[in-house]
């Protein structure tokens, strides 16, 4: 099977803030990585290392300096591409579940957002869609006309998983998913998107500092440090077999490790 996501030897820098230089930080240096259908890739390393950058590479938000991602074979980063149906197979989920909606649409309205974009609808399929959207994840149809400030963090981040899933992706981008959220409710989502996982044979990275997250979601992980994969263990049984210093550090704080 070809890989459906192949990220190879991507870079990427950016200006230092200051007026008087015109030199670059590297913040992404040498990644490459692929995925096949269905495979949950876990990143992890802590804030400031480039995971959130190179979230936005693979989503086409940023462009890479060198290097190249393709998905199902397709060079994301190609004019073409822009136009192409197959994007809709590519979403996301991001940490500041605020952030991520327009505060004066309702949830019905949040969730039409990628199906006005992608499929044409009748208003009553839109609808039936959106019901079905809300009880896959777990919120009944009186959800439908609540705004953002009138839910929970963990309701709002909800819909923000069914916006998510509404066009039916290959791939969704976990970017700190849960990193917001009580604990309590994190382990909610966590088991949501377990689920959802198996439901829509997903295709996934989670982008996380949270170790315990990964263990629970992903089948792979590939441990972030300085811009650079510095260590990528394919299998997660073999998590506790990890070599490098930074990798072993992560681990040593997750108790049982």
């Amino acid at each position: 099977m070809p890989p459906l996501l192949q990220v190879v030897n991507v870079k990427k820098s950016f200006l230092k803030p200051s007026i008087f230089s015109h030199k670059k930080n590297t913040i992404i240096k040498n990644v490459s990585f692929d995925l096949k259908q269905g495979e949950c890739l876990g990143i992890i390393g802590e804030s400031g290392s480039g995971k959130s950058t190179l979230g936005k590479l693979i989503l086409g938000l940023e462009k890479p300096d060198s290097g190249k991602i393709y998905f199902s074979g397709q060079d994301i980063n190609k004019r073409a591409w822009k136009k192409a149906a197959v994007r809709k197979n590519i979403s996301a989920v991001f940490q500041d579940y605020n952030s991520s909606v327009n505060p004066y649409f309702n949830v019905g309205q949040i969730i039409a957002e990628p199906l006005d974009i992608y499929e044409k609808l009748s208003k009553e399929e839109r609808q039936h869609r959106i019901n079905a959207l809300l009880e896959q994840v777990g919120l009944d149809h009186s959800f439908y006309e609540r705004f953002p400030h009138e839910m929970s963090g963990g309701q709002l981040q909800r819909v923000c998983i069914a916006r998510a899933i509404a066009c039916s992706p290959q791939f969704i981008l976990f970017d700190e998913a849960v990193s917001s959220l009580d604990i309590s409710v994190q382990s909610q989502i966590l088991t949501l998107l377990a689920d959802l996982q198996k439901q829509l044979n997903l295709t996934s990275i989670f982008i996380t500092h949270d170790l315990t997250t990964i263990t629970y979601l992903c089948d792979k992980v590939a441990f972030f440090y300085q811009g650079e994969i510095v260590e990528y263990v394919d299998k997660i049984e073999q998590l506790s077999q990890v070599k490098n210093p930074y990798s072993k550090l992560l681990l040593e704080s997750i108790l049982g490790f």
